[in-house]
């Protein structure tokens, strides 16, 4: 049997067994997800890297990663391109989304995170994808090239999710849940990417906004806003912008009592003017809140960011408009 065949009648027998909830959409897929700016660069280059090679190239943006658990790391791990066999990992828990400055434990961040979704028979099929038995900064770890050895892995405890609490072996559990599929050095993303997902409309534009002419067409079947299975989407995020003749009015995704620095950035296109506008330790005591716009900067061509903490939110043009089916 050749290596697609197997792999091909595993994910059928995956999909068979793990057919209800996160699990049903899990089994098709391998999973990567990044903040917002790397996503950009990884998307405009059309690569996925290896830490290594990423920071060789100076292409980590936001370096989402845990100092502790990136030292524990061997450094032939930080030598692949890494994806996870499901979401909502223990990593991606504790990284998603803006947290308070004195929360960020290790520079474990993930502001605005996107997920890349890819085809799990083909990626698994390339000769020279490997794959562990769960997490690769442990000791112990079993890293495979054979493919027949993915017989060898624990999907139960990979696809495990909730709590650990009354389970006799939590720590084995979470190992299994940060299983990987490793491929050398880099990647080309478009031969394998099916779907880019995000949580909300402002995202999608935040993407657009970042990506050169070629990228979008690529992409402009494949991003999605789908958050159930994929996003823990408990910290707050930026839901919907519009703007109106002269406010921007901002949804976000929930209110907090945490504060934060916001930082507004608008730019006149018809003038190439722009202007800053910084407002420290701030608490979102609602959903919505409206930003008013300068009157000699108003114009049918306007862009808005939004950075939050240092930290991209939220950038668009106005002019654009959003020609894609979401």
């Amino acid at each position: 049997m050749s290596r697609e065949a197997f792999v091909k009648a595993f994910q059928k027998e995956l999909a068979s067994k793990y057919n209800v909830g996160y699990q049903e959409l899990w089994s098709a897929f391998l999973f990567h997800f990044s903040d917002i700016s790397n996503m950009v660069s990884i998307l405009n280059s059309g690569k996925l890297y290896s830490r290594n090679k990423a920071l060789q190239l100076g292409l980590m943006h936001n370096d989402n990663a845990d100092d502790d658990v990136i030292g524990n790391t061997g450094l032939s791990a930080k030598e692949y391109v890494r994806f996870y066999f499901g979401a909502l990992t223990p990593t991606q828990y504790h990284n998603e989304g803006f947290k308070p400055r004195n929360q960020i434990h290790n520079n474990a961040h993930c502001p605005v995170p996107v997920f890349l979704l890819f085809n799990f028979v083909k990626l698994l099929s390339r000769e020279d994808s490997k794959f562990s038995s769960g997490n690769i900064a442990s000791s112990g770890v079993e890293i495979y090239s054979d493919i027949e050895d993915l017989n060898k892995l624990d999907f139960d405890n990979i696809y495990h999710r909730g709590s650990t609490y009354h389970e006799s072996n939590p720590s084995h559990i979470t190992y299994c849940r940060h299983a990987e599929v490793l491929i050398s050095d880099e990647l080309d993303i478009y031969d394998y990417l099916e779907y880019v997902l995000v949580r909300s409309d402002a995202e999608v534009q935040t993407l657009l906004y970042g990506l050169n002419t070629t990228s979008k067409e690529k992409l402009k079947d494949k991003i999605r806003i789908h958050t159930n299975g994929l996003f823990y989407a408990d910290r707050f995020y930026v839901e919907n912008v519009v703007l109106e003749k002269d406010i921007f009015r901002i949804t976000f995704s929930k209110s907090t009592n945490e504060k934060f620095d916001f930082a507004f950035k608008i730019t006149n296109h018809d003038t190439g003017l722009f202007y800053d506008e910084d407002i420290p330790q701030i608490s979102l005591e609602s959903k919505t809140a409206t930003f008013k716009i300068k009157p000699e900067f108003v114009s049918n061509t306007l862009s808005l960011e939004i950075r939050i903490d240092g930290n991209l939110a939220y950038a668009y043009r106005f002019e654009d408009e959003l020609n894609f089916l979401l």
